[in-house]
């Protein structure tokens, strides 16, 4: 290997080899092989070749870290534990206002899968507004048909009247499914949905929504397929990851629907549909 010792305007920085490689000391290199150049001020043209290349990369690897952070998005969780080919007719459950049941500000676990969510002021009707929310998307972005379910709040008193004690509530809602005729059955609860206060230009304090969604296979009783959306929006420079929500929102504050409405639509925009059969 043959090394260049380098000075530039009298002084020593390194050694570097000609593959690049750079040494801090000179005893980690062969004296033998070290041929020195001295020149004023200018490197040896390898290097120069070298160091260009490295400022060519260097912007294409910041522009990748960008992209990478950007691809880190505000946005849902969506998880299929289950194939849903055996799945036909679902039916939907009112969203449940969980922070009615627990209060506001406190750490709440789904009672589904126990995941903990911290609740929060929840806006008036706006479970109503959730459940329309996912009708509108099974409908529109599935191939399920929807079962009428006016009768499951008293289809599960019943069923718990009979059973004497509590069940686990995935049990109780499979059951209610199959008393309906649905193959499977969607449940959601809405634990935070604050308003934002100020306009959309300048906002107080923003709008925050925290949801969860399952649908549980009612003859197995389990979980399929599952979303859960937990976000107060931010403003961009406390938030780079969300910069492709932030553009899409047109760099405003926005309301607590548009927040809901915006992540319940990427929920279903990649919801499994069953496979069609080839033409001949």
């Amino acid at each position: 290997m043959r090394a260049i010792k380098l000075f530039v305007n009298g002084q020593v920085p390194s050694v570097f080899s000609r593959t690049g490689r750079r040494y801090r000391a000179l005893d980690q290199v062969d004296s033998q092989l070290v041929t020195i150049y001295r020149y004023p001020s200018e490197p040896p043209e390898w290097i120069m070749k070298r160091n260009n290349r490295m400022f060519v990369r260097l912007p294409i690897l910041v522009l990748a870290a960008i992209l990478l952070v950007a691809c880190a998005s505000d946005g849902p969780v969506v998880q299929r534990q289950a194939s849903l080919n055996t799945i036909d007719k679902v039916a939907i459950l009112p969203f449940e206002n969980m922070s009615a049941l627990h209060g506001s500000g406190t750490s709440v676990r789904s009672p589904i899968t126990g995941r903990v969510f911290v609740t929060g002021p929840v806006v008036d009707q706006s479970d109503q507004f959730m459940t329309s929310q996912l009708v509108t998307r099974v409908r529109r972005d599935t191939d399920l048909a929807i079962v009428p379910s006016r009768d499951a709040a008293a289809i599960m008193t019943g069923l718990s009247e009979q059973q004497g004690r509590e069940w686990p509530r995935r049990r109780l809602v499979a059951r209610t499914g199959q008393r309906l005729g649905a193959d499977a059955i969607i449940v959601g609860h809405v634990y935070r949905f604050r308003e934002r206060t100020g306009g959309g230009a300048a906002s107080e304090s923003p709008a925050s929504v925290a949801f969860d969604i399952y649908l549980i296979d009612c003859q197995k009783a389990q979980v399929s397929w599952s979303a859960f959306y937990d976000y107060t929006q931010k403003a961009l420079s406390d938030n780079l990851g969300g910069i492709g929500n932030f553009f899409r929102r047109g760099g405003r504050w926005v309301r607590a629907e548009e927040l809901a409405a915006t992540a319940m639509e990427d929920i279903f925009d990649d919801f499994p549909r069953k496979p069609t059969a080839k033409q001949d």
